[in-house]
């Protein structure tokens, strides 16, 4: 089996879609879950301090 550049064609499966919360392509669409927010895993709102300190150091 070749696992290079023939196998790349064959990725044409969806793995996230929008996401009814937040609006980003973030939904996972097998686990029902959005990575970005949170949704379908929790009622509150997905926030971490570590994302808010990359963010000030321009990451």
């Amino acid at each position: 089996m070749v696992k290079g550049t023939p196998s790349m064609g064959q990725r044409q499966k969806r793995t996230h879609m929008r996401c009814r919360r937040c609006g980003s392509t973030s939904f996972n669409i097998s686990t029902k879950q959005c990575v970005a927010c949170g949704f379908g895993r929790s009622a509150k709102l997905r926030d971490y301090k570590w994302v808010r300190k990359c963010n000030l150091n321009g990451g």
